[in-house]
């Protein structure tokens, strides 16, 4: 009997011990949530923050080489043109275009000039004979006046009247006759000097022309101005100028750029617009050579926004930003690269996790661990970056939220 008793004892107590390790086990389950769940815990720090974007190289000094300024010529057809990327020296042949029109007109031109040249020639030769023919004239005719003044100052009382008279007259005529070949020989002197001008201010007009077609053809001849590399010009799709294209006046047909100072040229997003600034610092990766990293500084904020392309309707501006120690080795005008512009602010803030975060119709939210299970709790998010988010309010340092 006493056994049994004993027996009994011992399961009691069991059954009690079990029952208070369940209820022990459920009360640290309900206060840890009974979640699996990795947390976060909310800190305080700088928020590292970047824009990635793709940019062009280009140099900061260019000499453009451009086609020469000529009236009536709007297109010039390349004919030959120095390859891509040679090095060239100074007074080297860089590109030779199209003198055929020139040379047509420079033709037309010079057979102008010649006539011109043989007209006053001409007009010498016909001013001279006419003067000495007038002089002869007028010889004659001083002599018919002399001889009829004679004839009527030597008539006397044995001379009718009516001859008299008649003498008189043909001195008169003579005279007049005599003055009027003056006049003509004074005409004939305007009008050939009259005639010499106008002839030769065609000829110096002409011959003008003629030298700007000379000079134009020889500049048609493009030299470099310097020694560099040699970079072509582009088309008006964008692709790099060949032999028997067409430029505009004004395009360039080539470049020599300075490869000592690089620059990179970036298109930024229009919503990024207010984020970059002047002497902001980016890391650059060159695609042709990405394991090496350049770093630069923005100095130049364009003022104007533009479509990037005809294809791509995103509303950029543009930004220029200095090279540091720029490898002219490798680095060439035109080569692409992938940019990182830091835009961390200096200012400390509570940080978290980006994939804490959740959202809901533009309301971003976290999970917080709780007595019943995972709490849904909003938060106001004030930065975002690559990893981290900076939150405005919702949340506290060392406040606990659960990772996805």
């Amino acid at each position: 009997m006493h056994y049994f008793d004993t027996l009994s004892r011992i399961i009691y107590f069991a059954r009690s011990s079990l029952s208070k390790i369940i209820i022990a086990s459920f009360v640290i389950c309900a206060l840890t949530a009974c979640n699996p769940n990795n947390t976060a815990t909310v800190t305080e720090g700088i928020l590292p923050q970047n824009i990635e974007i793709t940019g062009e190289l280009v140099a900061a000094k260019t000499t453009y080489l451009t086609p020469p300024i000529m009236r009536r010529v709007w297109s010039y057809q390349v004919k030959k043109i120095a390859p891509e990327g040679s090095l060239v020296k100074k007074g080297d042949l860089i590109a030779q275009l199209d003198t055929s029109d020139l040379t047509q007109r420079l033709a037309t031109k010079s057979a102008r000039l010649a006539t011109t040249k043989q007209d006053i020639e001409t007009s010498k030769l016909r001013n001279l004979k006419q003067v000495e023919q007038l002089k002869l004239d007028i010889a004659e005719a001083k002599m018919n006046f002399d001889k009829a003044q004679l004839k009527f100052d030597l008539s006397d009382e044995t001379v009718s009247a009516i001859d008299k008279a008649k003498y008189e007259k043909d001195a008169q005529i003579a005279k007049d006759n005599y003055q009027l070949n003056l006049k003509k020989l004074t005409l004939e002197h305007q009008g050939a000097a009259q005639r010499q001008v106008m002839l030769e201010s065609d000829l110096r007009k002409q011959a003008a022309e003629v030298a700007d077609l000379k000079k134009g053809i020889a500049a048609f001849r493009i030299l470099a101005p310097k020694t560099g590399m040699l970079v072509h010009g582009k088309d008006q799709q964008g692709n790099k100028l060949k032999e028997g294209q067409s430029v505009s006046a004004g395009d360039a047909v080539a470049s020599i750029p300075d490869l000592d100072h690089m620059q990179i040229k970036m298109a930024i997003p229009e919503v990024e617009a207010e984020r970059v600034k002047l002497n902001q610092v980016v890391n650059i990766r060159l695609d042709a050579n990405p394991e090496r990293l350049f770093i630069g500084k923005i100095v130049k904020l364009g003022a104007v926004f533009r479509n990037k392309s005809r294809q791509i309707p995103l509303v950029v501006f543009d930004a220029i930003a200095d090279i540091d120690e720029a490898d002219s080795d490798i680095m060439r005008p035109g080569m692409t690269a992938k940019v990182s512009i830091n835009i961390t602010s200096n200012q400390t803030q509570l940080l978290l996790p980006v994939e804490a975060l959740h959202y809901q119709q533009g309301q971003a939210y976290v999970y917080r661990p709780s007595l019943f299970g995972d709490e849904r709790h909003p938060v106001e998010v004030s930065d975002i970056g690559l990893h981290f988010v900076a939150l405005s309010s919702g949340l506290s340092l060392g406040d606990e939220v659960i990772l996805p």
